[in-house]
């Protein structure tokens, strides 16, 4: 089998859900031949340039409101290039790989969309597909709500690594033991790839907090050498009186997106809560039974949906003000305290398949 596999390298979540199912072919299927291009750095000038900037525009939508409207209108255009680059590089391919909204709506041919996200904005709803991968049947709802077609949509579970996936219910039983038991607790914050300044703040103020009541805390700072340099210097301005961490707070940093994905899964399993935007990482609180703290505003348009999803499985806090992230230590002792924390890890284990890339992967061998 010969699979073309399109990636668009715009943030962490897109780019991840391909290389979750990627990852896996190649492990299932040693006859299986997979080429992979990433389009900011390939075909047409003119469509090099466009994704560029679309990069760049990703980067600046973070700030909210008006930046966002412009980048969410760039997601919904349709610049007719793509084709070109099917034609030349995936004339004889088996099936063609995409990782986002926005590269499925320019190729064509056999592509199935990887849409690993449990929210759906409607720039999400392809209709030029051959299959669309959903994680839950509530996506493919409103998939089909949105007019894609029942028969190009496939339920395959949440897209979470293999290497998470492997051994959840050990790290899920190892969690419970812990918030259970009186020892501090261990917080883990991410900072969004495009650094968002109104979540970088609150997610300052919240390690403040966090150090304060002794919990350990674990920095998850991206891969923009000059973003999370600037972070940390803020970090550093912020000044905790009197109690100090009994154990120092861990930065965790990537040269590069996978290595940065390596990182995260090795530690991930230490965290008995995570501060994060409701993005990707939602599929943690839902699947993996690890509650989530998320800042607001939400800043794009997967945030909203993929928030209010968890939030009716229980498993999520919101962090709606800078009071609410000073608060954050206290809050995480208060729920520990009356049992809500641990219903919190309860409520996002068990609930939905987790093996989304082993059920793609197998999908797509069987073509």
């Amino acid at each position: 089998m010969h699979i073309v596999a399109v990636n668009l390298e715009i943030g962490l979540g897109h780019p991840n859900y391909l290389d979750y199912v990627i990852q896996t072919l190649q492990h299932q299927a040693l006859k299986i031949n997979i080429k992979y291009l990433d389009v900011v750095n390939y075909g047409p000038v003119q469509s090099q340039l466009f994704w560029q900037i679309s990069k760049r525009v990703y980067c600046i939508g973070a700030r909210g409101g008006f930046y966002t409207h412009i980048y969410n209108k760039i997601r919904s255009l349709d610049i007719g290039s793509g084709y070109n680059i099917y034609r030349q590089l995936s004339i004889d391919a088996d099936i063609i790989l995409v990782s986002h909204p926005l590269l499925a709506q320019n190729l064509r041919g056999r592509v199935w969309y990887i849409h690993g996200e449990i929210a759906v904005p409607k720039e999400c709803a392809v209709y030029n597909v051959e299959k669309i991968i959903v994680p839950l049947n509530q996506t493919k709802e409103r998939l089909i709500a949105l007019g894609v077609k029942p028969e190009n949509l496939l339920v395959t579970g949440l897209l979470i690594s293999s290497e998470l996936t492997n051994n959840a219910e050990e790290v899920f039983n190892k969690r419970l033991l812990r918030i259970k038991s009186a020892n501090p607790l261990t917080i883990g914050f991410f900072i969004s790839g495009a650094y968002p300044k109104p979540h970088i703040e609150k997610i300052i103020a919240g390690i403040s907090s966090a150090i304060k009541e002794n919990n350990r805390v674990i920095v998850f700072i991206g891969i923009d050498r000059k973003k999370a340099k600037d972070f940390l210097k803020q970090l550093n301005r912020i000044q905790i009186k009197g109690d100090r961490p009994k154990t120092p707070i861990l930065f965790i940093q990537g040269k590069n997106r996978l290595d940065y994905e390596k990182r995260i899964n090795r530690f991930l399993p230490l965290l008995d809560i995570f501060v994060a935007a409701s993005h990707e990482h939602t599929n943690w609180a839902v699947g993996l039974g690890l509650p989530m703290f998320a800042p607001f505003p939400m800043i794009g348009s997967y945030a909203e949906e993929n928030f209010q999803f968890a939030q009716k499985q229980e498993v999520v806090f919101p962090l709606q003000t800078i009071a609410d992230a000073k608060n954050l230590g206290k809050t995480v002792s208060e729920l520990r305290g009356s049992g809500i924390l641990l219903k919190m890890v309860e409520n996002g284990f068990g609930k939905f398949s987790i093996d989304g890339a082993t059920k793609s992967a197998q999908a797509i061998i069987n073509k």
